[in-house]
């Protein structure tokens, strides 16, 4: 509640800019937390410029696409998530594909000059690396329905956030 009526009152004076430190904090409840973020998306689709700094960066995530990652006082990156990610070419990108079979889809997928490492998560995942995910996506459906296999999930556990933030400080924080 507190939150919310400090965000009432920097909206008095109906600013251009607004400057959010940590609304999203741990103790607000599920529906505070919702409540918040649609604040701030309403916002911006009025206009108005929200900076948020925050450490809760899967909500950051679903308020906004536009993000500046600053750690010790400087920029390290400025842009989307997605385009943050695709210039760290540095780090391999990773997909996980839920399936019946991994080692069978293994051998369809080390094929692709685009995957630079695989492994297997446990019996029913594969894990994949590449430097070019996009063109591996491109490349997968074929592949899956080439190799007969049902996969019930495909997942890009470094596609986020946290992930990049963890990449760009080099894992410290």
């Amino acid at each position: 509640m507190r939150q919310r009526v400090k965000i009432a009152h920097a909206l008095v004076n109906d600013p251009e800019l607004i400057v959010l430190d940590e609304p999203l904090t741990r103790g607000a409840t599920r529906l505070a937390r919702t409540t918040i973020m649609n604040v701030i998306k309403q916002l911006g689709a009025m206009g108005r410029t929200v900076l948020v700094s925050s450490h809760i960066l899967h909500e950051i995530e679903r308020i906004t696409e536009q993000i500046v990652i600053l750690h010790r006082g400087r920029v390290l990156a400025l842009g989307n998530s997605h385009s943050i990610r695709e210039m760290l070419d540095q780090h391999p990108h990773k997909i996980v594909l839920d399936c019946e079979n991994p080692r069978k889809l293994a051998n369809s997928m080390i094929q692709l000059e685009e995957v630079t490492g695989i492994s297997f998560v446990n019996p029913n995942k594969l894990l994949i690396e590449t430097k070019h995910l996009g063109e591996v996506h491109k490349k997968l459906p074929q592949l899956i329905v080439d190799s007969g296999q049902l996969v019930t999930g495909i997942d890009n556990p470094d596609d986020d956030l946290q992930s990049i933030l963890m990449y760009l400080t080099g894992g410290s924080l």
